[in-house]
């Protein structure tokens, strides 16, 4: 009979954890991101689900729990819920600056690119924010390929996305 000598593995490296996974699970980042990204709106549970690119029972339990705390409200239509960031939350100017501010970010700067998109080739974000290694202090990197815009062009777009974001976009 022999001893058996215990193999040990090597522990895969913990993955670096940015601002918004250090604050929210994944599935509460992509559920707060699309109701507190978009308050003045309603979306179905199935809607939620589908832009939350997210399983139905994690979603549907985010919701569960959101709406029990009351920073979501929830109205039947029909035979379906539609769900909504509540407005009247003690925390939800809070809450929708920190989803603005960390894993809703790229709605921000969507919108704020609209008015100059057409001369848009692609643009993407780059650095500490892509690499989900962001802290409080880090900035937007952002990348954007156009054949016909200046630097002014795009500073005058940004500049109210760096204000609404409490970063700056670089």
């Amino acid at each position: 009979m022999g001893t058996k000598s215990a193999v040990h593995k090597k522990r895969p490296k913990a993955a670096s954890s940015g601002l918004a996974d250090a604050l929210f699970a994944k599935v509460q980042q992509r559920v707060l991101a699309v109701l507190f990204g978009d308050p003045g709106r309603s979306f179905f549970a199935k809607e939620i689900i589908g832009l939350a690119r997210s399983g139905s029972g994690a979603v549907q339990r985010e919701l569960a729990r959101l709406e029990a705390s009351g920073l979501v409200t929830a109205a039947r239509v029909g035979k379906q819920k539609h769900y909504q960031a509540n407005a009247r939350s003690p925390v939800f100017e809070e809450l929708r600056s920190l989803a603005l501010k960390t894993f809703a970010l790229a709605d921000v700067l969507r919108a704020a690119l609209a008015p100059v998109s057409s001369g848009i080739r692609a643009a993407f974000v780059y650095g500490s924010i892509a690499k989900g290694e962001d802290t409080a202090a880090s900035d937007i990197d952002l990348m954007i390929v156009a054949d016909s815009l200046t630097y002014a062009d795009l500073f005058t777009v940004l500049e109210e996305a760096s204000a609404r974001l409490g970063r700056k976009v670089a």
